[in-house]
């Protein structure tokens, strides 16, 4: 028997076999890492990880934020 898998969302247990959702995310500064046990659990991290990138994004520390014309 593997080690078993712990949702990164709510951190319950995932049995071998059990189904698992991947958070597929772009453009956030601190990518989640793991799996998520339901589609619920991923999609509250895809909502957070989005969050922090529109953030990162409206940050002053943004290096590619300047404030041009077509802001």
């Amino acid at each position: 028997m593997g080690d078993l898998l712990r949702c990164m969302t709510c951190g319950n247990k995932i049995q071998d076999g059990a189904p698992i959702w991947e958070v597929k995310v772009f453009l956030d500064p601190r990518p989640p890492r793991g799996v998520a046990c339901s589609t619920r659990c991923a999609d509250k991290k895809r909502s957070e990880s989005k969050l922090r990138a529109i953030f990162w994004y409206n940050s002053p520390a943004n290096p590619f934020n300047k404030g041009g014309k077509d802001d």
